[in-house]
């Protein structure tokens, strides 16, 4: 007849799964009256050499009584297992969880409870600088994908008793580990609530790496509603501004929320330079933007509708280069937009070095056969390039995305009404902006107060209240002396 310690065994294998490479080690415990004893754990989750010196070799070899069936898991746990993190539970639920973790669970004949010993191994990436996100100053430590490594990074920079972490378990199948991190004075309650909700909404079989996706609002809006990073320090600046980071084990990307649109065009060098220079580079950013969207389509609207409106210096030029070329204008923008997709996506899929190489000779070659066999005209490549360079300053990659993105109906509605196509795009687009929320939060909304870190970034000191852009508890985040 089995045992309840075989019983409990047996439950435990077969909820972690009959095929999963669970190690079941049976050995005997005391000196004369000898009990049976177990560890389950699942191989390749764990560090043998913590199982082998830590709980096998003291309770094998080192246990000089007798263990009788009233003694108790914590007097065994305090005794023989010279190890800092164990826990004592008689939940063989949340022992299921733990050796899915990486833990170890130690039975014994006899004993109602479980000893849970903290035996995670395995290998992880080191913390190294974000690849997608470099800055000249500032911090060069970026997330990895172990969530244990994410929140010690933050727990490091933020020692705040108010910082709060809830854990959570997404996904029917995969058991992702999930993590909210914020600062428990300051996080809006309203917004705090409606992210648990999310979360907790999410039925699926595996989430990694899409999570965005089941939480966002808005879902057929080509912007991000959430912000991902890899950088802590811009983790750690949002939670001090109310947000709510998402941590997703197996993930190097954290997600913040709310979102708002302004948020995607700072960069984290911004606050490590001098005022003046920030704010020109802001400057610069929104130029860089305005020029994305609306440059290939202006081009286009001038040489089909309004020629009459391009300085006559530049007409002649202009009407010579394009002599010869068996596209229409729009046709030819539209080819070369679509050339410049390939080569960036191309890049995307191949080794640095590569994709390095093949933007550089692949643009130099086709641009200068286009040119050659009459398919665009050289203006139009200079109008290209430099929409293709004013995208690169744009320093969030998401929202780099969906502002490359806007240039092609843009193109359209300006092949087909000219500048009333234009200005009807800016217009659908502002109010599509306004429609827009993040976890009920508006994505664009303006305050007075918020100015001096929007199209400019204000003196430090100037920044004593917190964005109202971004509900929160407590507004005041430094002291109101001025800098003298």
């Amino acid at each position: 007849m089995k045992t309840k310690l075989d019983k409990n065994i047996d439950f435990i294998v077969n909820e972690l799964g009959v095929k999963s490479p669970v190690i079941v080690k049976n050995f005997f415990i005391g000196n004369k009256n000898i009990l049976n004893a177990a560890i389950i754990y699942v191989n390749g989750l764990i560090n043998k050499d913590i199982i082998d010196r830590d709980i096998l070799n003291p309770l094998m070899l080192h246990v000089n009584e007798d263990i009788l069936r009233e003694t108790t898991a914590e007097y065994i746990c305090n005794k023989y297992v010279p190890m800092s993190n164990t826990e004592i539970t008689n939940d063989i639920l949340q022992v299921i969880d733990s050796i899915k973790s990486g833990k170890t669970v130690i039975l014994i004949e006899g004993i109602e409870d479980f000893i849970l010993a903290g035996t995670i191994g395995g290998n992880f990436r080191s913390i190294t600088d974000p690849p997608s996100e470099s800055a000249i100053r500032g911090s060069r430590e970026g997330f990895v994908e172990n969530l244990k490594t994410n929140i010690s990074i933050m727990r490091r920079r933020i020692k705040d008793n108010k910082l709060a972490i809830e854990k959570f378990k997404v996904g029917k199948r995969s058991q992702t580990d999930l993590a909210l991190l914020y600062i428990e004075d300051i996080v809006d309650k309203d917004v705090l609530n409606e992210v648990r909700n999310r979360i907790n909404s999410i039925d699926v079989d595996y989430v990694n790496g899409t999570l965005e996706q089941f939480i966002e609002d808005s879902t057929y809006s080509i912007f991000p509603q959430v912000y991902g990073t890899e950088r802590p320090d811009i983790v750690n600046a949002n939670l001090m501004e109310g947000r709510i980071a998402i941590l997703l084990n197996g993930n190097s990307y954290v997600l913040t929320v709310p979102a708002v649109f302004i948020e995607f065009f700072q960069a984290v060098e911004d606050y490590h330079q001098r005022t003046i220079v920030a704010s020109f580079a802001r400057f610069l950013r929104i130029i860089a933007v305005i020029i994305v969207i609306t440059l290939p389509s202006i081009y286009l609207s001038l040489l089909s509708f309004n020629v009459e409106l391009i300085p006559v210096k530049f007409v002649n030029p202009i009407v010579m280069s394009r002599e010869g070329i068996a596209l229409s204008p729009f046709l030819e923008i539209l080819l070369m937009e679509v050339v410049v997709e390939f080569l960036r996506e191309g890049g995307l899929r191949l080794p640095p070095k590569v994709a390095t190489t093949l933007s550089i000779v692949g643009g130099i070659i086709i641009g200068d056969a286009v040119v050659t066999s009459k398919i665009a005209s050289p203006t139009t490549l200079l109008i290209i390039g430099v929409s293709v360079v004013a995208s690169f300053l744009i320093p969030n990659y998401d929202m780099s995305l969906s502002i490359r993105f806007l240039r092609f109906p843009m193109l359209i509605l300006a092949n087909t009404l000219g500048f009333l196509g234009i200005a009807t795009g800016c217009f659908f687009l502002i109010v599509h902006l306004f429609s827009l929320e993040s976890f009920k939060v508006p994505y664009l909304s303006f305050s007075r107060s918020d100015l001096k870190d929007v199209f400019i970034r204000a003196p430090l000191w100037m920044m004593n209240k917190r964005p109202k852009a971004i509900p929160n508890n407590n507004e005041n985040r430094q002291g109101t002396k001025k800098h003298e």
